[in-house]
């Protein structure tokens, strides 16, 4: 059975195809006959596939039950429900396509690809493979270069070869996590057996794509993109390079200006820091730029609660990170960005304790006051960073953070004035909101150390722009937006209401978007002062008076 399948057992996304009868028509040569029957009777009448149970279908094609259900996983899906679910998509996709008015043959095969479910999860598999092989019957010699150069751009490492031979060689050196995409051409399963049971046993996945599929192959493979059958292989080959390039280019999340920057691979120009403080030394990391600006930044990023510096940079890890996506754009705009552990993070706790755990003791009054200390070593925190000699004036510096990093955004432009400006993204206004606080809203710590519409004052009249979505549940909108009309009025009584804006993205969850950056570059862009004049480290003071001001 075809792992990828298994999602088609719950209806498709809508305009999303299964290319059921795509896999049918592949897989023809490599059933028994009476699975052939099944295929023959579906192909030659789709809709009753759709229409009929399994009990009728059988009737129909004059064979048992069990046939249709091993035809079913023979072609690529786990069960006839959802084979008639593949069915069902195909024909509403193919509906809407038409609908379109487009006559354009390659667009009607590259769409026809694009909309493949399957092609999707290869291309998720594709963007997170430690590698990529692209192995190639001759006839998709070009497809196949073409496809492994297009990764390589997208910082996929990926080759390709049409030397089956040469393809067993670099099985056995295959890394963990790696994936190998078969271009399959007619006649040639043998020579393909032993490279590809070599790569299995290497625990690499295997994408298989054929125009009519090779049984023993099929068996083998992972995921099975078959080819459709109405254009030549030297049309469907490019097509499908470009395609697969395409949907991977789609999840990479690529955002603001292009630059040496990818949220997919590591930045150079890194360096591993301990920020003096008149306590413990905080641990950072500092990504600088190449080359000293003529209007140099530096941008102090934050992320969720529990999220470690080495996460926030890039490369992308095999979480569902999305701070990288941020700092890659920040650093092609030419900021430099710092990345702090925040108190009760990364290297400022025990490696076996967990950040939630610490924080809901200090909220609790069991334990240290780590949303306190997010508040009262900020000032500290900027001295460090002028001392590190990026930027001359804490004018240049910006705080921007997401969803937890959003709610240490808002913390710490209020708690130091010197700092130039800031952009929360999804802030957690209320921390109750996260299930491992959802009980504390009345505590004592809670209520003072969060962020609250009454900052306002502290805030003002410097640059905040807030961002959340509207269909967020974690960062609700309506919070957001409660905190930007308890603090309008102070932006309106120091005279900067431009200062202050909120954005609302209505169709976007607590999920990364890459209308956040485009706000974000933008609103740092233009608030940002290069020319605000050199300012001294302050003069540190004792946490404890820190706190009692």
């Amino acid at each position: 059975m075809l792992q990828s399948m298994a999602l088609l057992e719950q209806a498709p996304s809508p305009g999303t195809r299964a290319a059921a009868l795509d896999r049918i028509r592949a897989s023809l040569d490599s059933l028994s006959p009476s699975e052939r029957r099944v295929a023959e009777r579906v192909l030659a009448d789709p809709a009753q596939v759709i229409a009929l149970a399994i009990n009728e279908f059988a009737a129909l094609c004059d064979v048992a039950q069990p046939t249709v259900s091993r035809f079913s996983r023979s072609v690529g899906f786990p069960s006839y429900v959802a084979l008639r679910l593949g069915v069902a998509a195909d024909f509403a996709a193919d509906g809407a396509a038409a609908t379109g008015g487009s006559t354009d043959p390659f667009a009607a095969v590259a769409g026809g690809l694009r909309s493949d479910a399957t092609a999707s999860e290869v291309a998720k598999a594709v963007r997170h493979a430690s590698r990529v092989e692209v192995w190639a019957s001759p006839v998709f010699a070009a497809a196949a270069s073409l496809l492994a150069a297009r990764l390589a751009r997208l910082d996929v490492p990926a080759s390709a070869t049409v030397v089956p031979e040469y393809c067993a060689q670099r099985a056995a050196a295959l890394p963990t996590g790696a994936v190998v995409i078969l271009l399959g051409g007619a006649g040639d399963e043998e020579a393909w057996l032993e490279p590809i049971n070599l790569a299995r046993a290497a625990s690499a996945r295997i994408v298989y794509v054929a125009l009519r599929s090779a049984s023993r192959l099929l068996k083998l493979a992972d995921m099975f993109i078959p080819l459709p059958g109405t254009a030549a292989v030297e049309l469907t080959g490019p097509l499908l390079a470009e395609t697969l390039a395409e949907l991977v280019r789609d999840i990479s999340f690529y955002a603001g200006p292009p630059g040496p920057a990818s949220p997919w691979r590591g930045w150079p120009h890194r360096r591993q820091l301990l920020l003096s403080t008149s306590g413990a030394p905080i641990p950072a990391i500092l990504l600088s730029q190449p080359q000293p600006a003529k209007t140099p930044s530096l941008v102090i990023f934050y992320s969720y609660v529990g999220a470690r510096k080495e996460e926030l940079a890039p490369p992308q890890g095999a979480g569902d990170y999305v701070s990288p996506y941020f700092v890659s754009a920040l650093l092609n705009a030419g900021h430099n960005v710092l990345l702090p552990d925040p108190p009760g993070h990364g290297e400022r706790k025990w490696v076996w304790q967990d950040t939630n755990e610490l924080f809901r003791a200090g909220l609790l009054d069991e334990g240290p006051d780590y949303l306190e200390q997010v508040t009262t070593e900020t000032p500290e925190l900027i001295d460090a960073a002028l001392a590190l000699g990026v930027v001359s004036s804490p004018a240049q510096i910006a705080v921007a953070g997401q969803s937890g990093g959003g709610m240490q955004t808002l913390l710490k432009l209020a708690a130091d004035p010197r700092i130039g400006c800031a952009v929360a993204v999804m802030p957690i206004c209320d921390i109750t909101l996260l299930s491992s606080f959802a009980d504390l809203g009345e505590r004592r710590r809670t209520i003072a150390g969060g962020p609250s519409p009454r900052m306002g004052n502290q805030l003002a009249p410097r640059p905040l722009l807030l961002i959340s979505g509207g269909q967020d549940i974690v960062a609700p909108a309506s919070h957001i937006e409660s905190f930007h009309e308890g603090v309008a009025p102070a932006y309106r009584r120091a005279g900067a209401e431009d200062n202050l804006r909120y954005l609302r993205l209505d169709d976007v969850a607590h999920r990364f978007d890459g209308r956040q950056v485009d706000a974000m570059l933008e609103w740092l862009d233009r608030h940002l002062s290069p020319t605000s004049p050199a300012s001294k480290p302050r003069r540190r003071t004792t946490t404890k008076a820190r706190a009692a001001r």
